[in-house]
């Protein structure tokens, strides 16, 4: 039973309640609510005052995925409020883009990782040295939200890297985050990397070197080291040897520029002076097969140093179709030691010895004389190459493909000893119905190659401008009429007759990617070995196995005349064909019928 005197109590601890909730929370006549304030601002709904100046307040705290859960009312919840945990921000409903937004940016902060291994330094570090536009971090990361980033990478030794950004896209993509500051001692500093305030559980290693040495370098005698292949990262297998003179102690950083995506650097420190060898370490990806000039710059302390050196990028296989008898005498290039030599990785291959950086080739053959409708289907396969031999003889038909091939950018090597066949031939490339071919001189003819700097004379397997080439067992043929257009690679007259004649035995088209010898048996060698045939005055191609079908000289060739006497003169038939292959893969990578 409540009584008088209950009652009095009641009411004196309710008016107590008041008075003490009045300290903290009151209502002015203009309805705005105050907590802990007794003059709530006037333009505030609700105006909150933290007592003691060390307390916040604190809003609905949910997951992305909580907040997602909630069922949205347009017309009524614009502006309303969450902290989102996932993100690490406000957001808040938008009415007008019908979305949450995020206060910590229009996109929001993004989620991703580091990975670490993929991680590097970029740039040399020396002691007491300000870090320029080369220093930065390259920082590969997985990107599951798209957003706003910051990555840091600290040391105690005087510089840092910060990047900040965003990221517009997901999945795997790579960060330069730059670098600042001057380092202060010669040590290896592990950089600890964070993502978004994070870290990233891992560190990269930074090696800050002392002050320059003094040094020269031996660009020329450079060894470029490992495969190039486009499209395939460069590996610990990718680098250059650089030979250098060191005079005075000290640290040494060379670089190179960056060409078609790669590039390579060396740094450390010299210990002794004298000669001695650094290694440049590559990196990136070839997007051509275009060779690489690049140019090498080194921090020598009596002043930067520059040179040049070339990567050779390795060329795709290609489409060889071969036009010729296949005999042991190896008159097409599908048989015998010529195809030995093609086949070789010692002359076209992968490896870093091979001549030519070359995935080699595919072999197709029509025989000795195919139809003019077998070979333009074979023709309208878009082979990269025609090799044409002994005893092919195209009519005009057939001459007006192989010329509509060439017009395509297709490369045609053609050995002929057929006048009629030649002249068709020749017309129809050259467009021009007055030349002629005529028979010249026969076995055992000795032929002097012009004097010309070009790819074909000096090529990667020798230089033979002045020297020789020999005619197999039958007769040469020799071309007329031709007034331009045309490089000249040897003349109608042999060096060892007397009889006088006009005309070009060997040429290349001065715009298309055509070459011609007046001979079908230049190829020739049945010694599938490769070895030097016996005969002076036959078979003058030579490629022995014992030396991976390197291509050599026939040492002892031709017939007497002239002053010289049987088997005296040297040629270069092998040696010819191979700079011949090498000229055609490139034409045909860079310039060619397939090319994209």
């Amino acid at each position: 039973m409540m009584t008088k005197s209950t009652k009095i109590q009641i009411r004196t601890m309710l008016l107590a309640l008041l008075l003490v909730f009045g300290e903290f929370y009151s209502q002015s006549n203009n309805g705005a609510v105050g907590i802990n304030t007794a003059s709530p601002n006037a333009n505030s709904v609700l105006d909150v005052v933290s007592g003691s100046n060390n307390k916040g307040i604190l809003i609905p705290r949910l997951t992305e995925t909580q907040r997602n859960t909630i069922v949205i009312n347009p017309a009524k919840d614009d502006g309303l409020t969450i902290f989102n945990t996932s993100e690490d921000c406000y957001n808040y409903w938008s009415l007008a883009d019908n979305e949450w937004k995020s206060v910590c940016g229009q996109i929001g902060k993004s989620v991703f990782t580091v990975d670490c291994s993929g991680t590097k330094a970029m740039g040399t570090y020396i002691q007491g040295k300000e870090l320029t536009a080369s220093n930065y971090l390259s920082v590969k990361v997985n990107v599951t939200k798209i957003g706003n980033y910051t990555i840091t990478g600290t040391t105690t030794n005087g510089y840092n890297f910060y990047g900040t950004g965003v990221f517009l896209n997901t999945g795997v993509q790579t960060v330069q985050v730059p670098g600042q500051g001057i380092p202060g001692a010669v040590q290896a500093d592990a950089v600890q990397l964070s993502a978004n305030g994070v870290s990233a559980g891992c560190s990269v290693t930074v090696n800050v070197l002392s002050s320059a040495g003094t040094y020269s370098m031996s660009c020329g005698s450079a060894v470029v080291n490992g495969v190039y292949t486009k499209g395939t990262a460069l590996t610990a297998t990718n680098t250059i040897t650089l030979p250098v003179v060191v005079t005075s102690l000290g640290s040494y950083s060379v670089t190179t520029n960056t060409v078609d995506g790669i590039s390579f650097s060396g740094s450390g420190t010299f210990t002794a002076t004298g000669n001695q060898n650094i290694t440049l370490s590559g990196t990136g990806t070839p997007t051509s097969t275009a060779d690489k000039v690049l140019t090498i710059t080194s921090n020598s302390a009596d002043g930067a140093a520059t040179c040049n050196v070339t990567v050779v990028i390795t060329i795709p296989v290609k489409k060889v179709l071969h036009i010729g008898a296949e005999t042991a005498y190896g008159y097409s290039a599908f048989t015998g030691p010529s195809r030995s030599l093609m086949d070789s990785p010692t002359n076209f291959g992968t490896t870093a010895s091979s001549i030519v950086k070359s995935g080699g080739y595919t072999h197709t053959s029509l025989g000795s004389n195919p139809s003019n409708a077998t070979l333009l289907t074979a023709l309208n396969t878009k082979p990269d190459i025609v090799i044409l031999g002994y005893p092919y003889t195209p009519d005009a038909t057939a001459a007006g493909y192989l010329a509509n091939y060439l017009n395509s950018k297709g490369v045609v090597i053609a050995f002929e000893d057929d006048s009629p066949s030649s002249r068709n031939v020749m017309r129809a490339i050259f467009s021009d119905p007055t030349i002629s071919a005529n028979n010249g001189n026969g076995a055992g003819s000795v032929y002097a190659l012009v004097n010309t700097n070009d790819p074909v004379l000096n090529g990667p397997f020798g230089d033979v401008r002045g020297k020789n080439w020999g005619e197999d067992a039958s007769t040469t043929i020799n071309i007329s009429g031709l007034t331009s257009g045309f490089i000249p690679y040897s003349y109608a007259q042999p060096i060892n007759d007397t009889t006088s004649r006009t005309g070009i035995s060997g040429l290349r088209h001065a715009s298309l990617n055509f070459i011609w010898f007046g001979d079908g048996g230049f190829l020739s060698n049945e010694n599938a070995n490769g070895n030097q045939y016996p005969s002076n005055t036959i078979e003058p191609f030579v490629a022995p196995s014992s030396g991976g079908y390197f291509p050599v000289q026939k040492s002892t060739y031709g017939s007497a005349g002239n002053g010289y006497s049987t088997g005296s003169m040297q040629v270069q038939n092998s040696i010819l064909f191979a700079n011949m292959l090498a000229w055609a893969i490139k034409q045909a990578e860079t310039n060619g019928i397939n090319t994209q």
